[in-house]
């Protein structure tokens, strides 16, 4: 029979393994497509927006594929990088429409048929 001690041991290494994996995870960094505030938005902040979520694209790529993250899930729970996956490529989604709704903005407020002087 197991001792007390022992039943101890099995719970806390299953707790820091819990933790541990949960620690790896990919957050969530999605985006809304359409904020408050972008149709009023200047052609400056439109581009500066649209810098914005270049980079965080580049951050939320940087999480897809073989990372330590990802190396240590399959160490630990490899089912980890199946959520992993997941979750970044829907934040990379996410980015990617938001991209699209600023440089649709973009184009039509600061590029759109301008009077020729």
């Amino acid at each position: 029979m197991f001792n007390l001690n022992r039943i101890f041991e099995i719970k806390f290494l299953i707790a820091t393994v819990a933790a541990l994996s949960l620690s790896g995870c990919v957050s969530n960094q999605a985006v809304q497509t359409v904020q408050a505030g972008d149709y009023q938005k200047s052609c400056d902040a439109l581009q500066f927006d649209l810098a914005q979520m270049g980079a965080n694209f580049e951050d939320a790529k940087d999480d897809s594929g073989l990372t330590g993250k990802n190396v240590g899930l399959a160490v630990v729970f490899w089912p980890g990088i199946i959520v992993n996956e997941v979750r970044s490529n829907k934040n990379q989604d996410s980015i990617s429409d938001r991209v699209n709704h600023l440089t649709g903005l973009y184009t039509s407020k600061c590029l759109g048929d301008k009077e020729e002087i």
